[in-house]
């Protein structure tokens, strides 16, 4: 308990209201930024969808890509981009992802792979509530 009475004597009491605050904020953001885990992962090519995969089988499938093969791997409810040409392989950097409405591309080959599913305090999401759209 010593680190407690270092505390009190060290803060004020305004000291104490904005860390409570903040943290109060820190963990209550979390809560809401997370999402259930996705049923299926819908497959872009070009903006246009080209599959969709179920994310309860593990498997690797091959998408055709702008600058060549694209793979994608399922495993344990959860989705990445595993493998294509691209100059800078920033796609592979995302890793995996399983949330619903979480996505991952590859802008070069054209290819987005996007989870979808209910999320928290929302409406299912579908394969349409892109924020922005290029081409």
């Amino acid at each position: 308990m010593k680190w407690l009475e270092l505390f009190l004597r060290a803060s004020t009491p305004t000291d104490r209201f904005v860390l409570g605050i903040s943290a109060a904020g820190i963990l209550s953001s979390g809560w809401l930024i997370t999402s259930e885990p996705g049923k299926r992962a819908v497959v872009f090519r070009d903006n246009r969808p080209v599959m969709t995969l179920a994310l309860d089988q593990d498997r690797k499938q091959e998408v055709s890509g702008r600058l060549g093969p694209v793979i994608i791997q399922v495993e344990q409810g959860r989705v990445r981009l595993l493998e294509y040409q691209s100059p800078r392989m920033i796609g592979t950097r995302t890793g995996w992802i399983q949330g619903a409405g979480r996505a991952t591309a590859c802008v070069p080959c054209g290819v987005l792979v996007r989870v979808e599913g209910k999320q928290k305090g929302s409406a299912p999401s579908s394969a349409h509530e892109f924020d922005a759209v290029s081409e």
